[in-house]
């Protein structure tokens, strides 16, 4: 369970950055892209719950451990 906690945390986080980077890059047009700007959001949202749960999963791993 810890292997895997650490895997979604960095592909949360990584998703959660990279639809940043997406997003930036549908609103720097001057007409907006409709769907990179709905493709950012949804990547840095799906990416940022899960870098939580990938902390939560690590954290409660790591306290069954002790």
């Amino acid at each position: 369970m810890l292997e895997i906690s650490r895997i979604v945390t960095s592909i949360g986080a990584v998703a959660a950055s990279s639809g940043l980077t997406i997003y930036g890059i549908g609103v720097s047009f001057v007409d907006p892209g409709g769907y990179q700007v709905t493709v950012g959001l949804w990547m840095t949202i799906v990416g940022v719950i899960a870098t939580i749960a990938g902390l939560i999963m690590y954290r409660q791993s790591y306290v069954e451990d002790d």
